[in-house]
């Protein structure tokens, strides 16, 4: 004689309390392994410039200001370089 497997409502009701719990931790899991080697999205510390001939973008400590009638243009070590050399 086979006995059937029945499921009381005590642990139907019990499965269906878990099952949302169960299925939102697995999927929390899942996103923090796949977003964890990404890095962060901050951005950089520093206020970066673009060079006013080149347009290479540098923070501001490697940059160079000229002023041009109350105007500040950024350059680069390389244009600042090069502008003052054929200036002379």
């Amino acid at each position: 004689m086979t006995t059937a497997v029945t499921l009381s409502g005590a642990h139907l009701g019990l499965f269906m309390a878990l099952a949302p719990l169960t299925i939102g931790l697995i999927i929390y899991v899942v996103a923090y392994m796949a977003k964890r080697g990404e890095g962060s999205i901050v951005p950089p510390l520093g206020q970066t410039f673009a060079c006013a001939k080149c347009g290479k973008r540098s923070v501001r400590e490697h940059m160079v200001p000229a002023n041009f009638e109350g105007a500040v243009a950024w350059y680069c070590g390389h244009c600042a370089a090069d502008s003052t050399s054929r200036a002379s």
